[in-house]
């Protein structure tokens, strides 16, 4: 079995039996980075999330594909000053490239009129303000919006129930924002502002942590299945009113042609 693993700045594939265990993944991975045996190593998810020993082999059966990170816990019985004191080659060049990446960041920034030192991590969290805004603007507007709120509050969750009267309340402020056929850009920052208002409704094994609501790339998710839903309402309804006129001037050309 293959597993990628990631080291600071580097990442690299672990091989291992079917049936490895917990420590025998901590064994390889020492020896592929070339750590000390005494070395504490930490797990933790694409969501930088810890990944503790006893949910380890669960986590990688459902996602295979998952990369992990491995940090090394630094304590008092690790400390060396021969192994500290001097930094490596491999570290003083990662170093030199983030400084070049951030000084090449900040040029961008300043082409758009961004003051220099505002991160991408600063302009994605000024993304989620806005779509979280957005979100709670159209749930304090429409009717039953503010009962999930106040749900949410009580229960720091939503019943299956109130979460799809939640997508309903969405898809129904999108189309009349945005018309019957809304943007991935839309779609995706209401996707956003859902989990930015209900934290708990993130999917930490996304790389979006929104794709549950909507996929940009495969264009499903629950709000694209409601929008779909509701277009194919108003497109029903549209054939509907052109037959009723179509019966309507049927029956009119009738009357005519008798009284002629």
């Amino acid at each position: 079995m293959l597993l990628k693993v990631k080291y600071l700045s580097v990442k690299k594939y672990i091989k291992l039996h079917a049936s490895f265990t917990y420590l025998e993944f901590i064994s390889e991975v020492k020896t592929k980075f070339g750590l000390q045996d005494a070395a504490h190593l930490e797990i933790f998810d694409e969501t930088d999330t810890a990944v503790d020993e006893d949910i380890f082999l669960e986590l990688l059966e459902a996602h295979p594909d998952l990369c992990l990170t491995v940090r090394q816990r630094i304590s008092d019985e690790d400390f060396s000053p021969l192994a500290h004191s001097t930094p490596s080659y491999s570290d003083t060049a990662s170093s030199l490239t983030d400084t070049i990446s951030l000084s090449s960041s900040d040029s961008d920034l300043r082409e758009h009129g961004i003051p220099a030192g505002r991160s991408r991590s600063s302009k994605e969290d000024m993304g989620s303000s806005a779509a979280k805004e957005m979100v709670e603007d159209a749930l304090n507007r429409k009717p039953g919006g503010e009962d999930i709120l106040e749900e949410y509050r009580g229960e720091n969750s939503l019943s299956h129930r109130t979460r799809r009267q939640l997508v309903n309340i969405l898809a129904s402020d999108m189309t009349e924002r945005h018309g019957r056929f809304p943007s991935r850009q839309q779609k995706e920052k209401y996707a956003l502002g859902i989990i930015t208002v209900f934290p708990s409704l993130k999917d930490p094994f996304s790389p979006k942590g929104y794709e549950h609501f909507y996929d940009g790339v495969k264009g499903t998710g629950y709000l694209a299945w409601r929008l779909k839903t509701m277009t194919s309402w108003t497109e029903e309804e549209d054939q509907n009113k052109s037959k009723g006129c179509s019966r309507q001037n049927g029956a009119l050309s009738q009357v005519m042609l008798q009284h002629r």
